[in-house]
């Protein structure tokens, strides 16, 4: 499932729109015999009637060379050659799930979500697995109405994968908590608001991202490959739902979601609480998400501004052993105090601290960026600080004096 999932969410948009094209190559070797088997097919169409064996076999052909134009980014030309597949076998599910994929890419969404409910009518035959990733790709996309009838459609196939149907029934529960959501589009973000968010807060969270997008994404040398999209609730009705705890504001899960006070508008706390978890989509990129959860959360508290003294980290910890980098990690995917978790996100700060005070801004970067070229955390640490994670972790200690 993983390769398949890789697979279909490269097919995601990675050209702004309105971005013009860039000037199309010479034809290679590969783009004459495309286009010599696609000549070949259309010799073969003339007389066809659809729904034959004889048609359904050319449909399939035309689909698997739609589909390798779709892998090399034709969208164009993909959508005309799986339009024509789905006309010669009405049957053909992977054909329509490949023109809902290729209608997502061009943002052409009322044309994806015609194809998508043609599967679900008229199509029995298709791999469910295409649809499964079809819903993460509109899913990822805060498309929630799209996402279930997609992975609905995973299970009328035979799909049995008890991930994809958790999401199902999660995305049915978001569905039930948003009502009337907007949405703005921001030159790097696409915020989806409740409707009792008031519209100058939506800008002014637009505009502090776009702002904290700038800085963080020259400290990692990475930018994100296409826009974040951001929810912003009014309170805590999705946040309950999905039993995060009540001292939790935002989560980053794919998507920046962060809980507002309609009343309170766009306060230090919530722009703390917005490049927060900004920071985790960019430690994300930059690192090919390997990077660890102590560096991720402590990296994540730094850019949200804060800081804590040699004396913060002697109170909050005193009389607790800090934790071992094999501890620290999924410690925020199992359920705990507030107490324990300010001590935990302490020490990750902690950690991050230590390092820009002793290797500098530059070398944390390098670390992250360490992590998308493989390698274990001990290598990348030794290779961009001289550091072990046994020499770190006890010259953060005496550092913080512990």
């Amino acid at each position: 499932m993983k390769l398949v999932l890789g697979f279909w969410l490269a097919l995601l948009p990675t050209m702004a729109p309105g971005q013009p094209a860039l000037p199309r190559a010479e034809p290679t070797r590969e783009d004459r015999e495309l286009e010599r088997r696609v000549v070949a097919i259309y010799r073969r169409l003339g007389g066809l009637t659809p729904g034959t064996p004889q048609a359904r076999q050319v449909a399939g052909d035309l689909e698997r060379i739609g589909r390798l134009y779709l892998e090399r980014g034709e969208t164009g030309r993909s959508i005309e050659l799986l339009e024509q597949s789905y006309a010669l076998d009405g049957e053909n599910g992977l054909a329509l799930a490949e023109l809902t994929l290729a209608y997502v890419r061009v943002e052409n969404f009322p044309f994806a979500r015609f194809y998508l409910e043609l599967a679900e009518q008229h199509a029995p035959k298709a791999p469910p697995e295409t649809y499964a990733a079809l819903g993460e790709v509109y899913d990822a996309l805060n498309r929630l109405d799209d996402a279930v009838l997609a992975w609905e459609q995973f299970q009328r196939l035979g799909g049995e994968d008890p991930r994809i149907l958790q999401k199902i029934a999660r995305a049915r529960q978001e569905l039930s908590v948003v009502h009337g959501q907007r949405i703005t589009q921001a030159e790097s973000f696409v915020l989806y608001a409740d409707a009792a968010v008031p519209a100058d807060a939506v800008e002014r969270v637009a505009e502090h991202l776009e702002k904290s997008y700038n800085e963080q994404s020259v400290f990692f040398g990475a930018r994100l490959p296409s826009s974040q999209v951001v929810v912003l609730y009014a309170g805590r009705a999705y946040f309950s739902l999905v039993s995060v705890p009540e001292w939790v504001s935002g989560v980053f899960d794919g998507k920046i979601r962060v809980s507002v006070d309609p009343d309170s508008g766009v306060t230090p706390l919530l722009q703390a609480v917005l490049s927060h978890e900004l920071a985790h989509a960019l430690i994300r990129q930059a690192s090919a998400d390997r990077a660890p959860g102590w560096l991720h959360e402590g990296l994540a508290q730094w850019f949200e501004g804060r800081r804590l003294t040699r004396r913060d980290f002697q109170s909050i910890l005193a009389g607790h052993k800090p934790l071992t980098f094999s501890e620290m990690e999924g410690l925020f995917e199992r359920p705990q105090s507030r107490a324990d978790a300010r001590r935990h996100y302490a020490q990750m700060l902690g950690l991050v601290e230590y390092l820009v005070a002793r290797r500098g801004e530059g070398a944390v970067a390098c670390i992250v960026r360490g992590f998308a070229d493989g390698g274990s955390a001990d290598e990348i640490l030794r290779r961009e600080t001289g550091f072990s994670r046994e020499a770190l972790f006890a010259g953060w200690k005496s550092w913080a004096g512990l």
